[in-house]
């Protein structure tokens, strides 16, 4: 049987659409009552926190303690810039659901490649040569496109 559909969001994180629950408790009660109805593809289902989303997720895929997320990785990033460059260069005020915005429909609708593409021209076109900066943007504008799907009612 497939996976239920309810909950479900664009996890900036892993950019793959998955459910958010508020609470540790609630993911494990989802497992509780509606784990027979998920393919594991043999594993275990567990849930975990995701520090990208600010909740719960459920996964089938066993706990690696070397496993960093991307989100620690990019405030580690963030860090080495800021002690490299003896705290001098911050990170630029940047309005995201603006360059939201300006993507096309045709890309935002197409795939998260052709919108990965679509930044990348952007960050030369604006100049934005700092690496925490682009990866902030990519960040949220990912999370402003999983939001945009999930209220409109795509996958």
């Amino acid at each position: 049987m497939s996976k239920p559909t309810k909950n479900r969001i664009m996890c900036p994180e892993c950019f793959k659409q998955k459910m958010l629950f508020e609470t540790q408790k609630k993911a494990d009660n989802f497992i509780k009552w509606n784990g027979e109805n998920i393919d594991t593809h043999g594993g275990k289902l567990r849930s975990y926190y995701c520090p990208a989303c600010g909740g719960w997720h459920i996964s089938s895929k066993p706990y690696k303690e070397s496993y960093k997320h991307n989100t620690e990785n990019l405030i580690k990033r963030y860090e080495k810039d800021i002690e490299t460059s003896g705290g001098i260069e911050m990170p630029i005020t940047i309005d995201y659901i603006k360059i939201f915005n300006e993507i096309p429909k045709d890309i935002i609708n197409s795939s998260k490649k052709a919108v990965k593409e679509y930044l990348t021209k952007y960050f030369v076109i604006k100049g934005i040569e700092n690496r925490y900066n682009q990866d902030n943007i990519r960040y949220n504008v990912y999370k402003l496109l999983g939001k945009y799907k999930y209220e409109n009612g795509k996958k």
